[in-house]
């Protein structure tokens, strides 16, 4: 009798085992992150960028246009720390790109070919890295990269290093640029009629300086200007540039943009 109790106990833990290890090798893959644009980047097309629990991405390319439509998936391995996205055995499969930063609700996929941008749609990390723009709707934030940033500043190449606001920054910011707009208001239109785009810095003197582009709001502009730079040549008073330094709390090199 007490063998038979022993030879049970050990099938059922045997079964037990094994439907252990069933379940951990059927164990669903989560996706953690996804990031879409649906703003007709490359004339319609729309982007979506999926991390998976796995260490899994996928990301997928839908381009429609005048009888002519592509899918294109780019599938491949990369992990994350803290707010940060590592491709480490091969570069981001589509520009190029080393790694990945979250922050802002955005993805920025760093040291490409060419700077990508997507929105957070889903996230299922604690993110640490998260300004609330909802006083701010009319700011956009950009990594800076000094390959394709640089021009904007006057500093020596190489001594440039890329940062971030926080809240109270954020706040200070909008007081030096409203403060610029009221001292300059007759060759600027009001401040609320312009969408801004600031890439924070620090300089070699440890200074934080904010490059920020303003534009005249429009429909095109308000559709695009969160998620990629705009190069604009002319404008007149609808294109502005400026620097301001939040350590000395003044702004400098303001630019007004002849006309078309």
């Amino acid at each position: 009798m007490k063998i038979n109790y022993v030879l049970s106990f050990f099938i059922l833990a045997l079964n037990m085992q094994c439907q252990n290890e069933n379940s951990k090798k059927t164990a669903p893959k989560i996706e953690k992150i996804r990031a879409i644009n649906n703003y007709n980047f490359i004339q319609n097309s729309s982007f979506k960028f999926q991390f998976f629990s796995d260490s899994s991405y996928v990301f997928t390319i839908d381009e429609k246009g005048l009888n002519h439509e592509k899918l294109e998936k780019f599938n491949d391995y990369c992990y994350k720390k803290n707010d940060t996205i590592y491709f480490s055995q091969t570069r981001f499969r589509y520009n190029g790109s080393t790694k990945a930063v979250i922050k802002n609700n955005f993805i920025e996929f760093i040291d490409g070919d060419f700077p990508l941008k997507i929105e957070i749609k889903k996230n299922l990390y604690h993110t640490k890295s998260r300004l609330d723009l909802k006083t701010y709707n009319d700011y956009a934030f950009f990594s800076f990269e000094e390959k394709f940033h640089k021009r904007y500043f006057q500093n020596q190449p190489g001594k440039l290093k890329a940062s971030d606001l926080n809240q109270n920054e954020l706040a200070e910011l909008d007081r030096i640029l409203r403060k610029c707009f009221s001292e300059n208001n007759i060759k600027l239109r009001k401040i609320d009629q312009y969408l801004k785009q600031c890439i924070v810095v620090v300089n070699e003197k440890q200074e934080k300086e904010v490059w920020i582009n303003c534009y005249c709001k429009d429909s095109d502009i308000n559709r695009r200007y969160q998620y990629d730079l705009i190069d604009m040549s002319d404008g007149g008073n609808c294109n502005i540039g400026l620097k301001i330094n939040l350590t000395t709390h003044n702004y400098s090199n303001l630019n007004v943009s002849g006309g078309a």
